[in-house]
């Protein structure tokens, strides 16, 4: 696993250090395009891609780049969560068959959700990057 600190301003909405209980899903997207668009040095928006149906959450201008914000987590805290595996693998299969040049899903809350399916299925994925976003240090953590 590699950690890489994007040592930039963080929004004002993300200023204050926040647990995974005090964000919502919508700000975790929005706080995912914030930090992995200076990962990858390039602005990611919500967008469309050509030929394909869905729109996805992190996509540059050029189409270069395309990826999914993830905001998951264990079952109560503690079990497999196997409906959020399934959403995971949809997304996967999806990104797989966009036309891009790096291609990826970040995950926040809960790093075990990630690392859990990724024991189990990550040498079936092809292409596609898998990141986690640590909430109290805004750190990127590569898991694939």
């Amino acid at each position: 696993m590699r950690k890489w600190v994007v040592n930039q301003k963080v929004p004002k909405l993300f200023s204050r250090k926040k647990t995974s209980s005090e964000i919502s899903w919508k700000e975790f997207e929005e706080l995912a395009r914030d930090v992995m668009s200076r990962y990858f040095g390039v602005e990611l928006k919500e967008r469309s891609m050509k030929d394909h149906p869905k729109t996805f959450d992190l996509v540059s201008e050029d189409g270069s780049i395309v990826g999914d914000a993830k905001y998951l987590t264990m079952v109560r805290g503690e079990r497999i969560p196997p409906a959020k595996f399934m959403e995971i693998s949809g997304h996967v299969w999806m990104l797989e068959k966009v036309d891009a040049e790096r291609k990826f899903l970040v995950f926040g809350n809960d790093i075990r959700v990630p690392k859990e399916w990724l024991k189990r299925y990550g040498e079936l994925v092809e292409g596609v990057e898998f990141f986690f976003i640590d909430l109290k240090t805004k750190d990127v953590i590569k898991l694939l």
